[in-house]
């Protein structure tokens, strides 16, 4: 079999299992594993009602996949609603491929064996594909699956364009960079810290006037472009998140710039020690702030870490160990390395920014989608150390056979901790329920109340969002009135559609700790009101109002 066939084969294996990994939610459900996909379905369901855009609906950073999930729903004849985990399904497996071309990449420039090389690339490939934190944000229906996969390819396509200079490779990265912004606004945030360490790297490497023009014009212009598209957006009214986070620390942004830039310089120069301990000082601070989340909230108002959570992202420890190890094969690597170096340190920085900016429930969530992108460099790095790296500089003082034996050893401890963390992207963090999707009869629920209750309700969090972000114009829903009832205040005065669940795992009131409910006063409190719906299956609801005139208002 041909090289090039032998790929292909990697290539279909590790696509077919990333995609069967994301599409598993749908033995449960065939809603969107996220409550933000209700939010991109219902653009995408008025976009085709209306066969036009409702921009007074959009966000800046809503066009590409709105309008791609409209287009999908329209040529499969099926309602946006149930094409959303389907198109993230494909989204995320893709992004798993983009590590296998990486690795192969890399290999070769490191000069390692084809069989070597084929074999890190599977391991990178299906490392990705069932990992647990990587494949809950891959797998959910969120326009965040789009900038995944499109930072690594950015990434390569400034690096080759500044190499080579090409016009194929420059096209490609103002294609990509016209995309970005439309597509999501943190990942834009992230391909622009990744292609400045890109730049960094390759004026370090050959500091030539013409390297020099063509880097500082292609990231200069991205980060120009997204900043003037954004501005614009805000002017016409469109909501740009993420970017007053930055804009109310700028000395802060700045000042973490400039440590990404000193840190890749001084990375790519150091002894190959002090680069396993700096990427492993990094990712141990992240595990201490971690670690003292499940004593106490590192940001303040959110949820600790429960403890069999902790348990499995510890495991992680493993793909982060080899990773480190691995480290100086791409950062001492003139070539495709520098793409490595540049994907693992840009959300580096930017969870620092957010740890050292504030400690809110929004910075909170940065910390939580900036992490995300570490994971493919880091599983790149640590499939190439399993399948070769680890002796690069030991030929010849440890016996063949031995050195095969460790290799497959290593490969199958890297697969093995990946697939252990699995879970992670099937329950809910802070309940430790599964599955961590809409089901059908709380979609049903939901739908129910906002069509039958005239005045205001309230529900649990993600009830809540399903609504307000399905049926913006319809709905009048609030969960506040059942936190503050389950955190011992009144109980509220109107319609509730609660479920059965707040008496076990509790009811979700993100971004603080879920709260529960004994079964016995939950019972009561439900005999003592107008059941006017219920349903049935994993998690029953129940809508009910208070005996009596039910006040309109909660």
């Amino acid at each position: 079999m041909s090289r090039n066939r032998q790929y292909l084969v990697v290539v279909l294996a590790v696509f077919a299992v990333a995609l069967g990994m994301r599409t598993l939610t749908l033995h449960w459900s065939p809603y969107p594993a996220t409550t933000d996909g209700f939010g991109y379905a219902a653009l995408a369901r008025d976009t085709l009602a209306t066969d036009s855009i409702p921009l007074d609906q959009f966000r800046a950073d809503n066009f590409a996949f709105a309008n791609g999930l409209a287009m999908l729903s329209a040529v499969a004849d099926m309602k946006p609603v149930k094409t959303a985990q389907l198109l993230v399904a494909v989204l995320g497996a893709g992004s798993c491929l983009t590590a296998v071309a990486i690795v192969r990449r890399l290999g070769a420039g490191l000069e390692l064996p084809d069989r070597q090389v084929r074999y890190a690339a599977v391991l990178a490939g299906l490392g990705l594909a069932i990992e647990g934190l990587y494949l809950r944000r891959t797998g959910v229906a969120d326009e965040e699956a789009i900038g995944i996969l499109l930072v690594p390819l950015l990434a390569i396509a400034v690096h080759r364009a500044v190499r080579t200079r090409r016009a194929a490779w420059i096209a490609t990265t103002i294609v990509l960079t016209v995309t970005f912004p439309l597509v999501h606004t943190f990942s834009t945030l992230i391909a622009a810290l990744t292609i400045l360490g890109v730049l960094t790297t390759q004026i370090l490497r050959v500091p030539t006037t013409r390297i020099v023009t063509v880097g500082v014009a292609l990231v200069g212009g991205f980060w120009g472009y997204f900043a003037l598209y954004y501005d614009v957006a805000a002017r016409f009214g469109l909501t740009v998140p993420y970017v007053g986070r930055v804009a109310a620390y700028p000395g802060l942004f700045v000042a973490w710039l400039i440590v990404l830039v000193i840190g890749i310089l001084w990375l790519r120069s150091t002894s190959q020690r002090l680069q396993r301990t700096i990427l492993i000082g990094a990712i141990g601070f992240g595990y201490t702030v971690l670690v003292a989340n499940v004593f106490l909230p590192i940001f303040p108002g959110t949820v600790t870490t429960p403890l069999p959570i902790l348990v499995l992202v510890l495991v992680f420890l493993v793909p982060a160990a080899l990773a480190s190890y691995g480290l100086p094969l791409a950062a001492t690597d003139p070539r495709d390395g520098a793409v490595v170096v540049a994907l693992l340190v840009a959300p580096i920085a930017e969870v620092f920014f957010a740890l050292t900016a504030s400690l809110t429930p929004e910075f909170f969530g940065t910390v939580m989608r900036a992490q995300t992108f570490v994971h493919l460099p880091l599983f790149v790095l640590a499939s190439l150390t399993a399948a070769g790296g680890l002796h690069a500089h030991s030929r010849g003082r440890i016996p063949t056979p031995s050195r095969r034996s460790l290799r497959v050893a290593l490969g199958v401890v890297l697969v093995v901790s990946a697939a252990v963390t699995a879970p992670l992207a099937f329950v809910d963090l802070d309940t430790l329920s599964y599955p961590s999707t809409t089901t059908p009869e709380e979609f049903d629920g939901t739908t129910f109340a906002t069509n039958h209750v005239p005045g205001q309700w309230t529900t649990e969090h993600s009830l809540w969002k399903v609504g307000i972000l399905y049926y913006p114009t319809q709905t009048q829903v609030s969960y506040t009135p059942i936190a503050n009832w389950l955190n011992n205040g009144p109980q509220p005065r109107c319609p509730v559609l609660s479920a059965e669940s707040w008496t076990t795992t509790g009811a979700h009131l993100f971004p603080s700790a879920p709260e529960t409910i004994s079964d016995a006063r939950y019972h009561e409190w439900l005999s003592s009101h107008n059941l006017v719906y219920t349903t049935t299956g994993r998690n029953p609801l129940s809508l009910t109002i208070p005996t009596g005139r039910a006040s309109s208002k909660c």
